[in-house]
């Protein structure tokens, strides 16, 4: 029943897409270094880093699949860092359930950018204390969780949403 829920909205949102910049194609994405930044997406936004992924055994108490963590700092603003979390699971409920407890939990208490601005399921925060901004992007695209969040500057948000976007690109190619 979930799952056909899941994919009407898939349908609605291919729909939508072909009918706003012509047709569409869904790339099936099989891993989470697929959508990792690659050289090219880190020279365009000016940001530099490594990133790491693991892999692991699925089963009716593991859902997760896989793991990619990346750390970077955005090369124009000084002492601020951005950490790139992508989960890979294999069950939607623990997906959906790891994504409402994360991005409610570690909201900042300073204020909701935007709620569902990134897709059905995605939160953004900002939090500072004293002069140390951060940044928290949620969302959630498929069977993967995808976390962005930074630490130092207050125009971190700008990189924060690139990333976010770019990722999400990565989902979706035009034909």
């Amino acid at each position: 029943m979930k799952s056909d829920v899941i994919l009407t909205i898939l349908l609605i949102f291919i729909a939508g897409c072909a009918r706003d910049g012509g047709p569409t194609t869904v790339h099936a994405i099989s891993g989470t270094p697929e959508l990792v930044l690659d050289g090219q997406d880190l020279q365009q936004i000016g940001i530099a880093g490594t990133c790491r992924t693991e892999e692991y055994q699925t089963d009716e108490h593991s859902p997760l699949a896989q793991y990619s963590f990346c750390n970077y700092s955005i090369n124009s603003l000084t002492d601020t860092e951005v950490v790139l979390e992508l989960k890979k699971f294999t069950d939607f409920e623990d997906l959906n359930g790891t994504y409402q407890y994360e991005s409610l939990h570690l909201r900042g208490f300073q204020g909701l950018i935007s709620e569902d601005g990134y897709g059905d399921l995605s939160r953004f925060y900002v939090n500072n204390e004293s002069t140390v901004y951060y940044y928290h992007l949620w969302i959630v695209k498929n069977e993967y969780l995808i976390h962005i969040t930074s630490k130092g500057s207050e125009d971190a948000g700008e990189y924060i949403e690139d990333i976010g976007r770019r990722i999400l690109s990565k989902f979706v190619a035009k034909t």
